[in-house]
């Protein structure tokens, strides 16, 4: 993975911010500011279900979470077999065997196979040039959906939503 140089600020009287978006499509650059750290997490894939033995529905795929002018962070894909939890909102992971405060939460007696889980979205880190006052367009990457009960076996849970966290300074 390659590294890149990020610029110190220019003035010591400067503050460092940082916020998280969890929803909406445009964020606007304040005065000053003239690159961005951005951290874009695609969303996870959401469980598969169990209907006996190695056999279910496969859940969902992950959405993709874009900020223009920043590498997109892709989705996780979906579980294939056997129930699992759904993952925890606007943080990409997956859907979690052993996730606490879950979203898509499903429970059956098979919810101990851990085969259904889908996988976490990806992380990416970007430095993005840009333009005090500049509308920047983005997406969050919705999670994958569980996979519907089969056989009346348990079914998958939701994966999580994707995020993105900015850090600037001005």
């Amino acid at each position: 993975m390659a590294i890149s140089v990020i610029p110190a600020p220019s003035a010591a009287s400067k503050t460092m911010y940082r916020t998280t978006l969890t929803s909406g499509t445009s964020w606007t650059v304040p005065a000053g500011v003239t690159y961005v750290n951005v951290t874009l997490y695609g969303a996870g894939g959401g469980g598969g279900s169990y209907s006996g033995g190695n056999s279910g529905q496969v859940g969902g795929t992950g959405g993709t979470t874009t900020f223009t002018g920043a590498t997109s962070a892709v989705g996780g894909a979906g579980g294939q077999s056997n129930n699992d939890y759904g993952g925890t909102a606007n943080n990409g992971q997956s859907s979690n065997l052993n996730q606490g405060g879950v979203t898509g939460y499903q429970q059956s007696s098979y919810s101990q196979a851990m085969f259904g889980r889908g996988l976490e979205g990806n992380i990416i880190s970007s430095t993005v040039s840009t333009t005090p006052g500049a509308s920047i367009s983005y997406s969050i990457g919705a999670g994958g959906s569980g996979a519907s009960s089969a056989n009346g076996q348990g079914a998958g849970g939701n994966g999580g939503s994707g995020k993105i966290d900015i850090e600037y300074w001005a």
